[in-house]
């Protein structure tokens, strides 16, 4: 398959350059790839080519990630390159177009698939998707999955989870070498501490939460990254390299207690060989993690993780099973359903 991405200009996710395939790499795409990794896994596994196109529509992602920020906006545009106008891509060209929300006039009786994510599930963009498509879109991909589960016709929204690349992740990361410590996601900290705005208290719990599991903690809190981890300048790949440099040296990943989300970091955690301790109302955690490492709130954590952590071949256990839906539920799945969806509109189109 033949894949273009394509974002707006004040879209602060993904590259901030356009780009081809062909003339990058996986380690490359840092240099032009200022923030959260969101898409980063879904361009190595699919090998696309990345457009960036002038602002079409104004959501509230866009004020909450852009316009609250006083000179976000004018930073983001110094620094972005490589912007193409919608009519100059050559959508014929591709097997499948996906955008960062429906920003394309997607043409009819092509046979090329048009799909799209919805930034952020709070948007309104993202919930009036989930009745259909809009414009003339074959698919929304609801991260969140909380669509359908199977694809039955286009157009149609589907349950989507963001697709992961481990081979380029462990490419790129030291995974075989861990220390015996459990990374922790600072959202489960925030709870702990019963704040969002990071300070004493969620120091505090991760010392509480250290000596309930019995195993070192390692942590980055919310104020050691801005909105979106974007910075001005922007630091062009740092911040999220060395969180999956540090995450990759981590023996465990525990994501019970997050507040908000659907829990995707501990598929990040797990393309890095982490064990991955999971909350059971989290989407993501339910697709990946292995039973005994599921916990239904922070009460539970305590026991599976000392379980865990003290029984080698459990901890074997929870890897094979993490490493077998991994790939089944983020690389082959997601990509199944794709070429499925343009095989349905290759049919329908004649």
């Amino acid at each position: 398959m033949k894949v273009a991405l394509v974002k707006q200009l004040l879209d602060v996710q993904g590259p901030w350059s356009g780009m081809m395939w062909k003339n990058t790499s996986p380690s490359r795409l840092f240099e032009i790839w200022p923030g959260k990794l969101t898409y980063w896994d879904m361009t190595c596994l699919l090998q696309a080519d990345w457009y960036i196109i002038p602002q079409q529509l104004i959501s509230l992602y866009t004020h909450d990630a852009v316009f609250r920020h006083p000179g976000r906006e004018e930073m983001v545009k110094r620094f972005t390159r490589n912007i193409t106008a919608p009519e100059a891509i050559p959508l014929d060209q591709y097997d499948m177009v996906i955008t960062l929300d429906p920003i394309l006039d997607v043409p009819k009786n092509s046979p090329t698939l048009f799909a799209y994510h919805g930034v952020e599930h709070w948007d309104q963009t993202y919930i009036r998707s989930m009745r259909t498509p809009m414009g003339n879109y074959d698919l929304f991909l609801a991260h969140m999955m909380d669509s359908h589960d199977t694809l039955k016709r286009i157009p149609q929204p589907i349950s989507f989870p963001y697709m992961h690349d481990p081979v380029s992740a462990r490419s790129l990361f030291e995974t075989s070498e861990k220390d015996d410590v459990a990374w922790v996601d600072w959202r489960a900290l925030a709870s702990l501490g019963m704040t969002e705005a990071w300070g004493p208290q969620n120091e505090a719990a991760a010392r509480r939460l250290q000596k309930a599991i019995g195993v070192p903690v390692r942590y980055r809190g919310s104020a050691t990254f801005p909105s979106y981890s974007i910075t001005d300048p922007p630091t062009w790949g740092d911040v999220a390299f060395l969180y999956l440099q540090d995450l990759a040296r981590c023996k465990y990943y525990v994501g019970v207690g997050r507040m908000h989300g659907g829990g995707q970091s501990a598929v990040d955690a797990a393309a890095l060989n982490c064990i991955c301790i999971g909350q059971s109302d989290k989407a993501y955690h339910r697709m990946l993690c292995h039973p005994e490492a599921l916990c239904a709130d922070m009460g539970e954590l305590p026991r599976k993780m000392r379980r865990i952590v003290s029984s080698s071949d459990l901890q074997a256990e929870v890897l094979s099973w993490q490493e077998r839906t991994l790939n089944e539920r983020f690389v082959v799945g997601p990509r199944a359903i794709l070429e499925e969806a343009l095989q349905m509109k290759r049919n329908r189109v004649g």
